[in-house]
């Protein structure tokens, strides 16, 4: 459904800044509000991992920024402790003047669904959590399996153990569909190997992520795929320790300046593009309400090659790349069943 607000933001953008204000301790503002007019405010509440993750609040960040600096948007930012911060936070901004909310991840659907009910005349932009039958509320998913299927048949293609491993973040719908995704793509193309997954309960302990991804090389995986916030900057570290012939797989919007030598695909969700679009389309005064589920088809989720071409052909043959390329194009086609839960991947065998 889609809402229209001209009326809501020619109000706010007439209003003079007299008698504004707001608990300046609590947030960070990005832009400075420099005219004699109030700009809309946008509010970001970021996961536990908060600014800095390298990963998926880095990515939300980046589209803020971009929206913020083309639209003439005021940007906010709490940074979460804890998930029982999510909806207290969400009110901070409110109260101080926000008019949209971002989040991003599974985690805040219930905050979500909570602090919307309270602010019927505030508007939020979910990414990652679903939230359905509220009129202030977009939320865009991604079909993260999709792209977890394609690298996992490309780590399938080019693994000489036949071993790969995974780490993934805290226990959620999103993390089992890219688990189940890239372990039926791994099994598709390498049908006598295994994916051995481990959770890592957090998305914000590099240490973790390094222990974990140094017991997968060590028990024999070779590609090393990780969906699992600050956590991967320690599978990265992991990959380099491991030596030779031992790969990382990443994640976010690729993450190959992180270990250039080791990082050799990623699956990748244009998280940022979302956010800029969500905030563009409010920028004319329309708001889409409801559920977006956008894959590789619809530019939200792909997998991406380390961009030193002549380290990803020692590693994969043109031949092999073709096939990747094939596959991607057969699940852009809805040619491939992709499971999404370990129920549906168990009955493929």
């Amino acid at each position: 459904m889609k809402r229209i607000l001209f009326t809501l933001l020619s109000f706010i953008l007439v209003l003079s800044l007299v008698g504004c204000g707001g608990n300046e301790s609590s947030t960070s503002t990005e832009t400075e509000t420099e005219t004699t007019e109030e700009k809309v405010v946008i509010g970001f509440v970021t996961d536990t991992g908060g600014l800095g993750d390298q990963a998926f609040n880095d990515a939300v960040h980046s589209g803020l920024l971009k929206a913020t600096e083309e639209f003439n948007y005021e940007l906010k930012i709490i940074e979460s402790k804890e998930i029982g911060d999510y909806a207290d936070n969400m009110r901070t901004l409110l109260n101080e003047g926000a008019s949209v909310i971002v989040v991003a991840g599974a985690p805040f659907a219930d905050s979500v669904s909570q602090v919307a009910a309270e602010y019927p005349d505030k508007y939020f932009l979910s990414f990652d959590s679903e939230v359905d039958g509220m009129d202030n509320v977009s939320s865009t998913l991604s079909k993260e399996q999709e792209a977890a299927y394609v690298l996992g048949a490309f780590a399938g293609l080019v693994s000489e153990t036949g071993i790969a491993g995974y780490v993934a973040g805290v226990e959620s719908p999103l993390q089992e569909r890219a688990i189940n995704g890239f372990k039926a793509g791994f099994l598709s193309t390498r049908p006598d190997g295994k994916v051995i997954d481990i959770y890592a309960g957090t998305y914000n302990d590099v240490g973790k992520g390094k222990e974990i991804a140094s017991t997968l090389y060590d028990q024999g995986a070779d590609y090393v795929a990780t969906f699992a916030g600050a956590c991967n900057l320690g599978v990265f570290q992991a990959a380099t320790e491991a030596g030779e012939g031992k790969y990382a797989l990443g994640a976010a919007l690729g993450q190959f300046d992180k270990n250039p030598e080791k990082i050799i695909a990623s699956q990748v969700k244009t998280i940022d593009l979302a956010v800029y679009n969500a905030l563009a389309e409010f920028s004319k005064g329309e708001f889409s309400s409801g559920i977006v589920v956008r894959g590789i088809k619809e530019g939200g989720v792909d997998i991406l090659y380390n961009p030193d071409a002549e380290l990803v052909g020692s590693i994969a043959s043109e031949e092999v790349l073709n096939k990747v390329e094939e596959i991607r194009q057969q699940v852009i086609d809805g040619k491939i069943d992709i499971p999404e839960t370990r129920e549906e991947l168990e009955a493929l065998n």
